[in-house]
Formats: C-alpha cells, structure tokens, sequence
C-alpha cells in the first residue's frame, strides 16, 4: 500500500504526488491507472474551514436567509438599463439572479473593442474597505481571458476608470456564472466610485452577456462564490451547504442550481431560528463545457479487501485529516467526480456543488462512499448511481437544493445500501429518487422536506427500501409509486397526499409498515384502495384485523383488492382447511377468501367462499382443498364493489388432515 498526494489548488500532475510538496493537482491526470494500485490511499487537501459572518434568521419553507449585518457593499443590482455604446443593445430582461431584471447586452459583430456600456451609479459610493468585486455573468458565446473587463469609474459615464476587473475565460456558454474577482493590481477600491461599466480590450465577436447582482466584497469575506449554513462544523454536521442566488444589502437568497432564476428555488427546509451563520470558500475545478464534460475521473479499480481510497479533507501543514474537501463546478455543468466501471473505490470527506451531477457511479460496482457531506446545488443530481451494484454510503449528511433528485438510483442500479442520509431537501424534482432500479435499501432517511414534486419517487421499481423516513412539505406528495412493488418503514408523512401516482390496473404497491412511527400502524397504498391495519374493529379483543377499503370502481370480480394473508406448506394427498371472519360495512361491497388455483398439483382451480351476511356482522369464511404434491401455496382475502365501501379480515386458522 502506497500513500500519494493531491492539491488541486498547489498541486501539478507532472509530480510524483508522493509528499505535499509533490502533490498532484488532479484525480484524472494525477492518480492515472499507472500511478496507483489496489490499497493504495490517495491523501486529498482540504478546502478552507468554516468563517462565521455572524447571525442570520433563517426561515423554515423561504429562499430567504436574513443576515444581522450586511458583509457586502451594494454596487448596482441591474434594475435599471445602462447606456450601450455603438453596435450594443442594452435592455432590460426577467431572466435575472436578483430582483426583477437583470441587463442584457447584445454585442454585434460591427463592434470591436472598447466601452460596451455603462451604469452611472445613484449614488457616490466609497469602496475602499473592499478589495474584490462579486457579480453573475451568462454569455451566449465563449470568452476568451482578458477580453472583457468590467471597471469602476470616478466620472458619470464610465470614462474615468479607477478599478478594473478582468474577466476571467469562460468555455462554457448560456449558464449563469457566479464571478469573484480581484482589483487588477490588487489592494482596495476606490473611495469616490459613480458609475460601472464594461469594456472589450479584444473584439468580443458576436455575443449576448446578461449581468446580475454587482457588489463589493473584502479579500475573505463572504460572496456569490461562497457556501452558507448554520453548521459551524468542518468535517461533517447535518445542517446544509447552500449556494448563494443573490446578495443584497442583508438579504441573501438561497440558490437551487446555477440557472435558477430569481422568482423560483425551493430554499430552506428547518428551524426557523436567529442563530449564527457560517461561510465557506470551495476548491473551483476547471469551468466544463457541457453537462456531460467529465471534470474529475476515478482511473482505477481496486479489489477485494483492498479499496483505493481517495480521502479528502487532509491539513498539508499538519498531515491530518481535520476537514473536508469541497469540489465546486460554478456553472452547473459536467460530472464533478465519475466513476465508470470502478470497482472497490472509497470515497471520504469529499463534498460536490454546482456541477451537472455531483458524483456519477456509471456501471460501477462495490464503491464505498464513508462519508459524504455535501452533493448540493447540482444541475441534476446530487448523487446518481447508473447501473451500479453493490455500492455502499455510510453517511450522506445533505443532498439538498439540487436541479432534480437529491440521492438518484437510476437504470437498473441495484442492491446498493444507504445506512444513513440526514437531508435530502428542497431538489427541484425529488430527494430520493428510483428509477428503474431494483433491491435498494437506504436504512436511515431522516428528512425529505420541501422537495418540488416528491418526497421519495419510485417509477418503474421494485422492491426498494426506505427503512426510516420523515416528509414535510414536498409540493405534490410524500412518496410517489407508479409500477412496481416498494417498502417504507417508520414513515412520518405530513403531507396532505401521503402517497400517489399509481397507474391503474397496474397493482403496484406501497408497503408501510409502521406508519407515522406508530406500533401496529400498517398501511398497503395501491391504484384503487387502500389495506389497512386496524385495532378498532377487530374479532377478537386482541391483535389487528386488515381493513380493505375500495376507492375505485375499477377494483371489480377481475381486479380485486388482494392480500397474501397466508402462504401453507401443504403435504401432498391432505385436506387443507383454511377459514377467516370477514366484516363488511355495505352488502355493495364482497369480500372473498380465495386460494388461486394452478399453484400446486391437485388444486387447478381457485377455490374460493364469498361473504353473504348483511352489514356490520362478522362472518367466518371457510375453503378446503386437497394438493397431490407437497409444496407451498397462497392464500389471499379480496374484495371489491363500490368506491367507498370497506371490509374486515380477521382470525385466520388453517389445519391440515
């Protein structure tokens, strides 16, 4: 077992990543397959810790956290046109980070170099406790480096230049870009600032950029690049890192993805409290093209017993792995961390934000993720596990705030295990989400608050586990099932809708045992009906009866609502008797105890006793049958008629002779 070195800020591929002072700086050209092999531990540097900028009010449902005192200077917030110069169209457009527009300024191919437009500022402004400014860009076409400057200017017009900003390339295109930029030359702002403008020092060529949100901010201090939340922790804690939608004055708005626009985002989920906040600074990876530009690769496989790890949050100046690691795309593009067909892979202390999807496990098998803190404000997922197998996470503390799914099973991805996620909050379509994908378990799902459409989203999948789970406040349901056959345990649902999306006639089915963390609390949701475990109507004094109430015309003769109350083993040549007390509430409404017929030699047909007594009488129901082979067989009480009408099922006894 070897150890090596990463620094994505410091470090150089071309070391040989054996100390600090070597390190490499990427996972995908410095870890290369020819560099690394089964138990090695590559050592990864940590991003900068926590920094309080004192208190802020957090709201539970709100975009809106409210900072005590502002850290930020406002420059110009886009809500008014600026002057465009020659061959440039300045407007005004809704398609902002902030407010109610932000400014658009279409540059012709006529134009060449110079002033494209400016702002004069409604007030003078002195900046000189600042050292950086902070702004939203979106650009239609590539920038080059150096091209575009955005400057700061002691006149009205944006002549007389003061501090200048140079805009760094930007490959990518139509993604809003959160900037943070240095006065060229370095130290503080001008003291009498009272315009803003934009200038070309090459031809730009033909390109739209949209601008949002211009404010000052100090050499540390908080701005659009930078994390939020409460948690003062470096390594781990189950309160959230959110990503920044805009700041004004006090006001910050919380982001979902990068091109979320300033009316939508799903927000906070929590406490609503007055209570000290937090920022901190992430580790930029190299801008990706496109959303399926791979930033980082995992290179190589490890084997059995003998993991590659790849450990973040290491201190180069003490050795120890006192932190975290925080990998952030900016723009919403690309695969933050991918791994294809990898095997036997540890990940630990590695967070993701503002990628395409935080990490993607592609056909990857037995990959370990110890802890996870943070897969936030992705485009698409925070976490996606593709086809992969036998995976496991130990801890996802928070996959929040992302574009779709927080934690996403897709494309036949089976047999992988969560033993604890914390959050999986406020994602633009789901917190936990399967998609065509069989036999998951995730043990422990503490929250699943505030989500766009669902809480937990089954489509197409079967026999998936979620063991312990609580929702609040997702816009359309709970947990939403549409085929398949899937299991929920201890589930809290607050939602008004606790489980929808059935297809009819397609007898898919939610499981919950112990509903709303209640003993004896058992619920079958499915198209058509609803089973339930009931101690109120019982025919004994002890235990629960199952209540099966009929929703929908559609559960008739041919398409009853079903439960396997019994499977027997049966002895071949021997008279199975199998009775049970049914109770009905309308004689609308039939009740059947019914062994189907074809399961074991000798029983071809169903055999089967229907309910007969008037309402609200029990009525013991009885079956025989004789199998000419041993072998196991199921019994199911039915019942169908009406769309509001229930029946009882109780005291089942079964004898062979």
């Amino acid at each position: 077992m070897a150890i090596f070195y990463l620094d994505y800020e410091n470090g150089n591929d071309s070391n040989d990543g054996l100390s600090w002072a070597t390190a490499w700086k990427t996972i995908t050209n410095g870890a290369t397959a020819n560099r690394i092999a089964p138990g090695d531990v590559i050592r990864i540097a940590k991003s900068p810790p926590p920094v309080s900028i004192g208190n802020a009010t957090w709201t539970n449902m709100s975009k809106i956290v409210s900072l005590v005192n502002a850290q930020i200077a406002n420059i110009v917030m886009c809500e008014e046109n600026w002057v465009a110069s020659a061959n440039v169209i300045a407007s005004l457009t809704t398609t902002r980070k902030e407010g109610n527009y932000a400014i658009s300024l279409a540059i012709a191919d006529a134009f060449t170099t110079g002033k494209i437009a400016y702002k004069e500022l409604n007030n003078v402004l002195d900046l000189s406790g600042y050292q950086r400014i902070s702004f939203w860009i979106w650009n239609s076409s590539a920038i080059n480096a150096n091209c575009l400057k955005v400057v700061l200017c002691s006149d009205t017009t944006g002549d007389t230049i003061v501090d200048t900003f140079y805009i760094p390339a930007i490959p990518s295109t139509n993604r809003w870009l959160p900037l943070t930029i240095a006065r060229n030359g370095g130290g503080n702002l001008g003291s009498s600032i009272r315009s803003i403008a934009v200038y070309a020092d090459t031809d730009p060529g033909v390109v739209t950029l949209l601008l949002d949100d211009f404010i000052a901010c100090t050499t540390n201090g908080l701005n659009l690049q930078s994390l939020i939340s409460k948690n003062s922790q470096e390594q781990g804690g189950a309160e959230g890192w959110y990503a920044i939608q805009s700041i004004n004055g006090t006001t910050i708005m919380l982001d979902n993805e990068t091109n979320t626009l300033a009316n939508s985002g799903r927000g906070y989920s929590g406490i609503t409290e007055t209570v000290q906040t937090y920022k901190r600074e992430t580790i930029k990876t190299a801008l990706a093209l496109s959303v399926t530009t791979i930033v980082q690769e995992v290179q190589d496989s490890g084997i059995v017993g003998n993991n590659i790890e790849f450990q973040g949050g290491w201190n180069p100046s003490t050795n120890e792995q006192d932190g975290e690691t925080f990998f952030d795309g900016l723009n919403g593009n690309g695969y933050g961390l991918y791994l294809y067909s990898k095997s036997y892979v540890t990940l630990n202390y590695l967070s993701f934000c503002r990628y395409h999807t935080g990490i993607y496990n592609y056909s990857s098998n037995n990959t370990i993720i110890v802890v996870l803190s943070n897969a936030n404000n992705n485009t698409s997922a925070g976490i996606n596990f593709y086809g992969g197998n036998n995976n496991v996470i130990d801890v996802l503390y928070n996959a929040n705030n992302n574009g779709n799914y927080g934690l996403y099973f897709s494309s036949y991805a089976a047999n992988n295990i969560v033993n604890l996620v914390y959050n999986a909050n406020n994602n633009w379509h789901s917190g936990i989400s399967f998609g065509n994908s069989n036999n998951n378990i995730i043990y422990t799902a503490l929250n699943v608050n505030n989500n766009g459409a669902y809480g937990v989203f089954f489509y197409v999948s079967f026999y998936n586990i979620v063991k312990f789970l609580s929702t609040f406040g997702n816009a359309f349901a709970g947990v939403v099932n549409n085929y398949g056959i899937n299991y929920i345990f201890n589930a809290l649902i607050a939602e008004a809708t606790e489980v929808s999306g059935f297809v009819p006639f397609a007898n898919a089915s939610i499981f919950s045992q112990n509903h709303d963390q209640t003993i004896d609390n058992h619920i079958i949701f499915t198209d058509g009906g609803q089973i339930h475990s009931d101690t109120s109507i019982r025919h004994t004094t002890s235990g629960i009866s199952w209540r099966f109430d009929v929703t929908s015309v559609n559960r008739n003769l041919v398409y009853p609502l079903r439960l396997i109350i019994a499977r027997i083993a049966c002895s071949a040549d021997s008279q199975v008797t199998v009775k049970a007390w049914f109770r009905r509430n309308n004689t609308g409404i039939v009740g059947r105890l019914v062994c189907k017929g074809k399961q074991i030699a000798g029983v071809d047909n169903d055999v089967y006793a229907d309910m007969t007594v008037g309402e609200n009488i029990w009525e013991q129901l009885q079956i025989q049958f004789q199998p000419t082979e041993n072998g196991v067989v199921e019994i199911e009480a039915q019942a169908w008629g009406g769309n509001s009408w229930s029946i009882w099922v109780d005291d089942l006894e079964i004898s062979q002779s």
